[in-house]
């Protein structure tokens, strides 16, 4: 791996999708289905937003600490979009949105990527063809990974 690779040959390009009222449990379903920490959360065709398994993470503690009644299969998406943690991403890269979507194109490079990730304070981007169609997700963790994968082949 080289840090001026395409995000294209890193990219996760299979996406998960939501909407803004499908229950968490069920997008925490597709995601670990699909082996991906990241969801695409839509509003008719537009993207508002993204839940992470960092979100998934903070409602699940939220639930098991806070004994709250509602359990997690009746959390709707938008509510985990409104909690805290994303309202302290948001306000890291002055987003006005209710979590922040962050995107950059597939051919751009993952130096410029990492340079992305590190200036928001974000884990994800979502990844844009030339047509600004969305056709993947880049995570830190996709990154680490296609660089362990490449050291094992170096040796």
């Amino acid at each position: 791996m080289e840090f001026t690779d395409t995000i294209k040959q890193h990219m996760k390009k299979d996406i998960v999708h939501t909407t803004e009222d499908e229950r968490l449990a069920d997008v925490i379903f597709k995601m670990s289905n699909a082996e991906t920490d990241i969801a695409v959360v839509k509003f008719k065709d537009d993207i508002v937003g993204v839940i992470t398994e960092t979100d998934v993470y903070f409602a699940l503690v939220k639930e098991v600490f806070a004994e709250i009644s509602r359990v997690i299969e009746d959390i709707p998406v938008i509510d985990i979009m409104r909690g805290p943690h994303a309202k302290m991403v948001t306000a890291s890269c002055d987003s006005l949105g209710v979590h922040p979507c962050i995107d950059t194109f597939e051919d751009d490079t993952l130096e410029n990527a990492i340079r992305i990730m590190q200036r928001s304070g974000l884990h994800h981007l979502l990844v844009l063809d030339k047509k600004n169609k969305l056709v993947g997700t880049l995570s830190s963790h996709d990154i680490i990974k296609s660089f362990s994968r490449s050291k094992v082949k170096e040796k």
